[in-house]
């Protein structure tokens, strides 16, 4: 297919626990926009994984290393690639080297001369232009490599309803302690974004995340795996599935009135119907709300001991 214009496209895996059915589908989803990806011979590529915490992609907290193999092996058998680049940044409460040592993503790469476990924290930084973050600097070599893929995970988002690509793309931050940027949040993931916009988006929501998340909700089976060429087409296509208005999401609504991407695009594949998984979320103020209603037993238990 000729690619013009902004798609998404969705497909459901019928056996999340299979490796072939995994890959079959996910070769199917990104078919459609092979002929829109021109990588030159021997180029590098990258994949901006979503490891926020050391928990497995089962608890819908953290991207599956099983896609990014799928996508590896799909890079591998259409294009000349030198190198590919699994990569993520150190964050708050997560070492990446850690997290690639204990979330078995060394293990399943071993060997394989082409794939390289990245820790963005650790490279060069070079200066990019930033609407909301005062000096912001990115890794050199994401900034530099021919193609770059952002797979992120399906969950909900308790300052910004959901997280997808563009909240994976602020994670590339190479600093550690980006909860300096809460205040301006929704800003900071535009820079983010906007400094090297993917190339190519791919979401695993094989196992999402609803409720507190993005890291303590509950886990949400979906069989789902999607990609697009547009990256505010995906949030804003992710926000629908999920159940809610794309325009709420506050880092959408600002990538969108500064035309970083689409919001109306062409859906392929087998989106489910009706549109709307109705994902839960618990909003900021109520998880506040319930940490000062525990305290507050916890306290009156200790008066009545």
């Amino acid at each position: 297919m000729s690619i013009n214009g902004s798609y998404v496209c969705i497909e459901s895996v019928e056996d999340i626990h299979s490796y072939s059915m995994i890959k079959k589908t996910l070769y199917d989803v990104l078919s459609h926009f092979r002929e829109g990806i021109h990588i030159p011979p021997r180029g590098k590529a990258m994949i901006k994984l979503n490891l926020c915490l050391l928990k497995g992609p089962e608890t819908g907290s953290t991207v599956d290393p099983i896609v990014a193999k799928a996508i590896v092996e799909w890079l591998l058998d259409h294009f000349d690639l030198e190198k590919i680049y699994l990569a993520e940044a150190d964050a708050n409460h997560l070492g990446a080297d850690m997290a690639f040592r204990a979330l078995g993503w060394h293990d399943l790469f071993q060997g394989n001369t082409k794939v390289e476990l990245f820790n963005l924290s650790k490279d060069e930084v070079v200066p990019v232009q930033s609407k909301y973050i005062k000096n912001l600097q990115m890794a050199k070599t994401m900034m530099e490599v021919d193609f770059l893929i952002s797979l992120a995970k399906l969950k909900t988002h308790t300052m910004q309803k959901i997280t997808a690509i563009m909240k994976n793309q602020y994670g590339a931050i190479p600093y550690k302690y980006k909860i300096i940027y809460h205040p301006i949040l929704a800003g900071a993931i535009y820079d983010a974004t906007a400094a090297r916009k993917p190339d190519l988006c791919v979401i695993d929501g094989l196992i999402g995340m609803e409720g507190n998340g993005p890291t303590n909700g509950i886990p949400r089976i979906t069989k789902l795996l999607f990609a697009s060429n547009d990256t505010v087409s995906m949030d804003h296509f992710c926000a629908r599935l999920m159940g809610f208005r794309p325009m709420s999401i506050p880092h959408l609504r600002i990538a969108a009135d500064n035309g970083l991407g689409k919001t109306e695009y062409t859906v392929l594949g087998n989106p489910p119907d009706p549109l709307n998984l109705k994902f839960k979320c618990l909003p900021m103020w109520k998880e506040i709300f319930k940490k000062i209603v525990a305290s507050l037993q916890r306290g009156a238990s200790h008066e009545e001991d």
